[in-house]
């Protein structure tokens, strides 16, 4: 399934990925302040947990054919990778 996106689909893809990633970013940094990794370092984390959940769901033969459902795994994969991160932060903060 992936390696047969195009490659001008996949670096629309990879843009939007990266536009999105950056707005929750900076909202993140918002609303956590000292406990979050600050913009960039939150974007860098969605996106990381975005292409993640992507991969694993190809390794599990995932169909790619509906949008909303790649989707909700990239998203659900990239809040699910933030929220572990920024618990043992948390946890390793009160050491």
């Amino acid at each position: 399934m992936l390696p047969d996106i195009d490659p001008i689909v996949l670096c629309f893809g990879f843009v939007a990925v990266a536009a999105v990633a950056f707005f929750f970013g900076m909202m993140m940094d918002a609303v956590m302040h000292e406990g979050g990794f600050g913009p960039t370092g939150n974007a860098m984390l969605f996106v990381v947990g975005f292409v993640g959940a992507l991969y694993i769901a190809h390794l599990q033969r995932m169909d790619f054919e509906d949008v909303k459902l790649v989707a909700g795994c990239g998203f659900g994969g990239a809040l699910a990778l933030f929220s572990v991160v920024a618990l043992l932060k948390a946890g390793l903060a009160r050491r």
